[in-house]
């Protein structure tokens, strides 16, 4: 499964929304949602999916799911 099968995953299951409604251009609070507690929840299940951290004002910076699989992927290859 790639970055960002496995992100939308995360994303569905915390927002309780479709997996199928989730683009890379969607945006995390206008269109999946995501109020400031589901921002730090998401935030706190990808650092501990991927032993990085995130914080949940990480999250309100981005625009869209895209732009948080940067910041993941960066994350994770800094530990590499």
């Amino acid at each position: 499964m790639d970055l960002f099968s496995e992100i939308k995953t995360i994303i569905a299951k915390l927002l309780a929304i479709d997996a199928e409604t989730i683009t890379k251009e969607a945006h995390l609070h206008f269109d999946l949602g995501a109020d400031s507690l589901g921002l730090e929840n998401l935030a706190l299940a990808i650092s501990e999916k991927y032993g990085v951290e995130i914080l949940g004002e990480d999250l309100v910076e981005l625009e869209n799911v895209g732009e948080l699989i940067s910041l993941v992927e960066s994350r994770i290859n800094v530990l590499k």
